[in-house]
């Protein structure tokens, strides 16, 4: 299982140095209240309870250059979730990657994107985000490794022996 422990880092980063200075209100992590009845713990919510905040430090695209889908099918869970609050008066997505903010300003133009969500993006520390792009790549190296080890030993003998003989 991949650690996370980077982006959670990276996650409490933003809400003790970003979200206060561009906000000027302090953020926690936080279960609010949703308009069904049921709560839901947002990555951060300002002490008024006005602005909730899902993070996302998730590139858009994967490792092997492809759309990261299942990153983006997350961030449209978020967004449900902060439609739902009760209290918010600002949604936000916040984004740590400039690909996906672009992605999501694309679904947003394409009619795809609640207008109570906003976009913002976090410039944050060079030591963050290589910190984050190594802990992608291991991830990515883990993922890759667990798919070849559940593969038939057929599978991987018959492509080993088709690449020799050509």
């Amino acid at each position: 299982m991949a650690d996370t422990s980077v982006q959670r880092h990276v996650e409490q980063w933003l809400r003790a140095n970003f979200l206060p200075a561009k906000f000027g209100v302090s953020f926690q992590e936080k279960s609010v209240k949703l308009r069904p009845g049921g709560t839901f713990k947002f990555d951060a919510v300002s002490d008024d309870n006005k602005i909730t905040v899902c993070i996302s430090t998730s590139g858009a695209k994967t490792s092997t250059g492809k759309f990261a889908t299942g990153k983006f099918l997350k961030l449209r869970s978020d967004m449900l979730h902060l439609i739902l609050c009760v209290e918010a008066e600002r949604r936000i997505i916040l984004l740590t990657e400039r690909d996906m903010l672009s992605a999501c300003e694309k679904q947003r133009q394409l009619g795809r994107i609640p207008e109570e969500i906003e976009f913002l993006y976090a410039d944050i520390p060079d030591d963050l985000h290589a910190n984050l792009i190594e802990a992608r790549m291991k991830a990515s190296l883990e993922v890759t490794r667990e798919i070849i080890e559940r593969m038939p030993d057929e599978v991987l003998l018959s492509e080993a022996s088709e690449t020799e003989f050509k």
